[in-house]
């Protein structure tokens, strides 16, 4: 089966965007199960440090291991909603993040966009961003992040629900991440407490969405929630490859129950399982973790908004654009504290 410049995509951001809608702000959930998958046995429900995290897998050579792409770099808006109906597609845009796909297609940066940032929407209009998804649908953020990005193309935009996060963390066998911030939650639903340490951890079960969840407890709130954001989408995929690389049948029957109960722009469902190859090129021990600047925190009127840094945005849009942000990186770093002013 042909496989098309934007079915390709699809492959790692249908689970960029199962990441994200796992984050969002929920009580704690009974755990679903995807279709035809039994999870792994080993998954207790705990964040288990991890000594020797898994490496990024070897892709096997196939003939069939043929990149479709046309030459250029892909950008692509993720994102997942606050809604409390967990079969729901709407609400606020709680968790928003530009992946971009190197034209080389080993390469994948993550930008995230904290939910509070207070930008000009599209049309017309201020105020936070995760407002633009729920007052102008998703075409009005698409265009809102294009234009804060400097007018970054958005080739699709993927959306999922937080049941499918649970799913896959269950039938990964778990979520491998770096934990930056060593935190202590009660999980308010059923009084259950969860540690995450510091370093690598196995975060299984339910434990991955609590992770993603948790803001209060660390120095920066939002910041340090989106950088875990970004943590748990490279484990996520890391998973994900593995899998594609040691178990292609499985990978495909996975690949189609989660896009058939996600939301993606610019997507053949019916291609699904064409994905695996092009998701192995991607060097997952070298993902770009990037922020979009933030000034300070602040008010407008009643709201507590994130400043965003203007002048360093441009810089960052300008680095996207040209499908290189390393000369970005070399300059500021991948660090997310507030840059003040």
């Amino acid at each position: 089966m042909a496989v098309t410049r934007r079915s390709m995509i699809g492959a790692g951001f249908i689970g960029l965007s199962a990441a994200l809608a796992g984050c969002s702000r929920q009580p704690e959930p009974p755990g679903p199960m995807l279709p035809d998958f039994t999870p792994d046995p080993s998954a207790s429900g705990s964040a288990t440090p991890s000594a020797q995290p898994s490496a990024t897998p070897t892709p096997t050579p196939t003939a069939s291991s043929v990149d479709p792409l046309p030459v250029g770099v892909v950008n692509a808006l993720v994102f997942g909603t606050d809604s409390r109906d967990p079969k729901s597609l709407t609400g606020n845009a709680d968790a928003i993040l530009v992946a971009q796909l190197s034209a080389d297609r080993e390469k994948l940066t993550l930008v995230s966009i904290a939910r509070d940032s207070y930008v000009d929407f599209a049309g017309g209009g201020k105020g936070k961003i995760n407002a633009a998804f729920s007052g102008g649908g998703t075409e009005r953020l698409r265009n809102t992040v294009s234009d804060l990005m400097g007018g970054l193309p958005i080739h699709m935009v993927a959306q999922n629900n937080f049941n499918n996060f649970i799913a896959i963390t269950r039938w990964l066998g778990g979520i491998r991440v770096k934990n930056k911030n060593a935190t202590r939650t009660r999980v308010i639903s059923t009084g259950r407490v969860v540690e995450f340490e510091e370093g690598d951890i196995l975060l299984e079960n339910t434990d991955a969405l609590i992770y993603g969840r948790e803001r209060k407890t660390m120095p920066l709130g939002d910041l340090d929630r989106a950088e875990r954001h970004r943590a748990l989408i490279t484990g996520l995929l890391r998973g994900l490859q593995a899998i594609a690389v040691e178990r292609p049948d499985e990978f495909e029957v996975m690949a189609q129950n989660v896009v058939n109960n996600a939301k993606v722009t610019d997507f053949d469902p019916a291609l699904v399982g064409d994905l695996a190859d092009p998701l192995k090129k991607i060097n997952l021990d070298a993902v770009t973790s990037l922020m979009v600047p933030i000034s300070r925190f602040g008010t407008v009127g009643q709201a507590s908004v994130c400043i965003v840094n203007e002048p360093r945005t441009r810089e960052l849009a300008e680095a996207l654009n040209s499908g290189d942000v390393s000369g970005y990186v070399a300059k500021y770093g991948e660090g997310y504290a507030l840059t003040g002013g």
